[in-house]
């Protein structure tokens, strides 16, 4: 669980015989006017997309999208609307993975 600035709070799940990960925030502010907040996972420093968050819900569950495979951490960044193939800004928070 991190602090993601304006009182937001993010947690990341993890469920390894599922090879899934869930994001859940709570305060998160809307992003830019047509910008979206992506999510990525930490690829040994490459990043991978692993889904969008939907745009004006302070609080939400994201199951993030693809395997965790061999993933060390995630991110969030914002992205034009309909996101990008790779982080485009620099991120809001990076967190690692449970072990």
């Amino acid at each position: 669980t991190v602090k993601l600035g304006d009182g937001a709070t993010g947690t990341v799940v993890v469920s390894k015989r599922q090879d899934r990960a869930v994001f859940v925030v709570s305060g998160m502010a809307p992003p830019p006017e047509g910008k979206t907040y992506q999510l990525w996972f930490d690829d040994g420093g490459k990043m991978r997309s692993a889904g969008l968050m939907e745009p004006g819900r302070s609080g939400q569950t994201v199951l993030m999208s693809g395997a965790v495979g061999g993933a060390s951490g995630m991110g969030i960044t914002v992205e034009p609307a309909g996101g990008s193939a790779q982080p485009t800004s620099a991120p809001l928070a990076l967190m690692p993975l449970p072990a």
